[in-house]
């Protein structure tokens, strides 16, 4: 199946590219979801004319990243958690009790004043241990933050 993205979707392409993804995919998310649409001989040349459009809403998404990027890049959130000492005596490292996720970190730049939306964390898996940790907000296509991240005991 073609389809005419309407928005930027990860791993699958831009806001204006025409790709082919799965039926499955772009019938029972994409479309619905308002991601994309049918790229049909129709929309194909209807999609020419709101190119214009599409790039016009993509520079100003960027500019906006790059606003965003100027406030979280360097940025520095610290996430209190409850720990316990390891059992191995030779070493120093305390686990915390459950895990530091994207959302604890995106509620902890909100608590400075900072709104990034949770799925742009990229978090590939939560952070289980106390100590430091930096962590990349991707805001736009080529636009990335750096957060560091602190865990500290109770």
């Amino acid at each position: 199946m073609r389809v005419i993205l309407k928005e930027d979707v990860a791993h699958v392409g831009n806001m204006g590219d025409i790709v082919k993804v799965s039926d499955g995919y772009g019938r029972n998310y994409l479309i619905p979801q308002g991601l994309a649409e049918l790229a049909t001989e129709d929309r194909a040349k209807a999609f020419a004319h709101q190119k214009a459009m599409i790039e016009h809403k993509k520079a100003k998404l960027h500019k906006e990243a790059l606003e965003l990027h100027a406030k979280v890049d360097g940025a520095e959130v610290s996430i209190v958690r409850a720990a316990v000492k390891s059992e191995n005596k030779d070493e120093d490292v305390k686990k915390i009790h459950g895990s530091v996720t994207n959302r604890d970190i995106a509620d902890a730049l909100a608590a400075k004043g900072i709104e990034v939306d949770r799925r742009k964390i990229d978090l590939p898996q939560p952070i289980r241990e106390l100590g430091e940790t930096m962590v990349a907000v991707k805001l736009a296509h080529d636009v990335i933050a750096n957060v560091k991240v602190t865990v500290v005991a109770e």
